[in-house]
């Protein structure tokens, strides 16, 4: 395992009182992302120009993002709500079943959103028309939590509370248990790649692949208390992970290489992996971007 200092890593400072959560980039370059505080969506220009979008202290707050094939900005909101933002701007909110809370939301290749439910036990889906459907989960308080789309346009969700991912295929939930160790398995981030489905384990201290054969292999970080939140996949193979409880960020390669970078600021959330760099979202104030070729080729 190797490790980098906080040099590594170029701070863009937020307006004071900004509090970022997840990150998406857009087709022109431009990097999102949500704002617990004040809450909203902001957007960050491929020249550093930052523009706020508020959404009202009444109607909650955005979590998790997504960019559509159109160009569309999707979000999960606190207030059991789904908002999408078009290309011009224009915003339109779809209103779901009381007690959703939805959180996870990935895009389709196809056109379809689909998004995690909670609060229902259910992972939802809103088509192209803009109807919305939805799947029960085959476990009871299961907490799903982030979602991730493969390549055949299936939606896999963590089970934060079941030790356990679930993939949906032609309405049917399959379920792929996790291995505990230092603690069961509670899953939270998860991205998929051709390798496999990648998943960070918040309270086991490592991230783990599902191979498209269905086993799976755990990476353990160091730090037992390091708590593993959100997980992307990179082109290469590798996967980058937030440390939420260290203030961290790994590098996963291929074989299992483990590289650390310590960051600025705390409580890293939200990440997003562009060609050469990986940005991350500090919820204490900023957002850090890494250098991918420094921590790849130490």
């Amino acid at each position: 395992m190797s490790s980098f200092e906080p040099g590594t890593c170029r701070e863009v400072a937020l307006p004071p009182g900004w509090a970022p959560y997840a990150l998406a980039g857009d087709a022109a370059g431009a990097l999102w992302m949500t704002v617990l505080d004040p809450p909203g969506l902001a957007r960050m220009s491929p020249g550093g120009e930052i523009r706020h979008e508020a959404l009202s202290p009444d109607e909650g707050r955005p979590m998790l993002l997504t960019v559509a094939a159109d160009g569309a900005l999707w979000c999960t909101r606190t207030d059991d709500r789904l908002t999408r933002r078009d290309a011009s701007g224009g915003h339109t909110v779809i209103d779901l079943e009381p007690g959703s809370a939805p959180y996870g939301i990935a895009a389709a290749p196809g056109g379809d959103i689909w998004f995690t439910a909670p609060g229902r036990d259910r992972i939802g889906r809103v088509c192209a028309a803009g109807t919305v459907t939805s799947v029960e989960l085959p476990v009871a308080d299961a907490r799903a939590a982030m979602l991730t789309v493969d390549a055949g346009g299936h939606p896999w969700a963590a089970l934060n509370a079941a030790g356990a991912l679930a993939c949906v295929r032609d309405g049917t939930v399959r379920l792929v248990e996790l291995p505990g160790g230092r603690a069961p398995a509670a899953p939270v981030g998860i991205a998929a790649s051709p390798a496999g489905i990648w998943y960070a384990d918040i309270a086991g201290g490592c991230v783990g692949r599902v191979d498209p054969s269905g086993s799976v292999e755990r990476i353990v970080f160091a730090d037992a208390a390091c708590r593993p939140h959100a997980v992307a996949a990179d082109t290469d193979g590798a996967c980058w992970v937030t440390l939420w409880g260290s203030g961290q960020v790994a590098r996963v390669a291929a074989d299992g290489e483990v590289t650390v970078v310590d960051l600025p600021g705390k409580e890293p959330h939200g990440l997003w992996v562009e060609d050469s760099r990986v940005w991350v979202a500090m919820e204490s104030g900023s957002l850090v971007a890494i250098e991918k070729s420094a921590v790849a080729s130490p």
